[in-house]
Parts: structure tokens; C-alpha cells; sequence
């Protein structure tokens, strides 16, 4: 009879130690609980307060590259002015130049195509100029070729037939 007495007392004794035990967790978990609401809420507050700061920042920042880009355009747009104001002066004195020349009697050329002497790449050379023969370089070392009625040309920077006058020919 006394061991069925002692076994419930060893339980009871166990049951004692689990439940403080549980106590003490649960203690320790509101703890826990509370620091981590206590953490979160001091976050918050960083945030909100970073937040505040990158937007005071950000403000000013783009302020400060808006006046910048305000100031470039206002001088791009000086600038336009100043060039469209010396194309016209250029373009009156070229017309009054010609009105000169008229009144003289001699003849204005209009402008020669202004080619800029460079001459286009190998695959182009041979696609525009073809099964045409080869007669030499110019004095500006570009291939000149013969076409078919007799017409010497170079191929230009642009991939096109250039003639030669009869003056330059080879």
C-alpha cells in the first residue's frame, strides 16, 4: 500500500514543477512580447522620421536641379537666339554679295555639292561600282573608275557615283 501512495504523490510533485515551470515561460514570453511591441514601435518611429528626412532631402534636391535645368535651358535658348540671329545676318550679306556680283555681270555659281573627300567603304565600292574598271587613285587617294560610256567617277562617302569633270579626269 505504500507505493500506490508515493506514485501520486511523485505525480503531483511533477504536475507542481511542470505548471511553474509554465508559469515562468509564459512570464517570459510576455516579457519578450512587450520588447518586441516596445522595438517595433521605435521602428516605426525611425521610419517615419527617415522617411521625413529623405523627403525634406529629396525636395531639395530637386529643387536645386530644377534651377539647374532652368539656367542650361535659359542659356541653350540665348544661344539659339544669338545663331539665328547671325545665320540671318550671314544670309543678307550673302544675298547683298550676290546682288553685287549681278549687278557686275558676271555669273554666280550656285554651290558645288560639298563632298567630303572621304570615299565609301570596300563592300560599297564594289556594290555601286560593279564589274566597272579601275583606273587610278586621285590626288586625294580615292579609287576612280571608268563606267561604261566612258565617265570616270569615285564613290563618295555615301555610298554614290561621283563624276569627274572633264578637267580632272586621268
Amino acid at each position: 500500500m505504500a507505493q500506490t501512495e508515493t506514485k501520486p504523490k511523485k505525480e503531483k510533485k511533477e504536475k507542481a514543477k511542470d505548471k511553474a515551470e509554465d508559469k515562468k515561460d509564459k512570464k517570459e514570453d510576455k516579457k519578450d512580447k512587450k520588447e518586441d511591441k516596445k522595438d517595433k514601435k521605435e521602428d516605426k518611429k525611425d521610419k517615419k522620421e527617415d522617411k521625413k528626412d529623405a523627403k525634406t532631402d529629396k525636395g531639395k534636391k530637386d529643387k536645386l536641379e530644377d534651377k539647374a535645368d532652368k539656367k542650361e535651358d535659359k542659356k541653350d535658348k540665348k544661344e539659339d537666339k544669338k545663331d539665328k540671329k547671325e545665320d540671318k545676318a550671314d544670309k543678307k550679306e550673302d544675298k547683298a554679295d550676290n546682288a553685287d556680283k549681278k549687278s557686275k555681270g558676271t555669273k554666280v555659281k550656285p554651290a558645288a555639292k560639298e563632298d567630303d573627300g572621304k570615299e565609301a567603304d570596300g563592300n560599297t565600292r564594289k556594290k555601286v561600282a560593279g564589274a566597272d574598271k579601275t583606273m587610278g587613285k586621285d590626288d586625294k587617294g580615292r579609287t576612280i573608275y571608268q563606267g561604261p560610256r566612258g565617265g570616270q567617277y569615285y564613290i563618295n562617302s555615301n555610298g554614290n557615283k561621283t563624276y569627274l569633270k572633264a578637267d580632272d579626269k586621268l
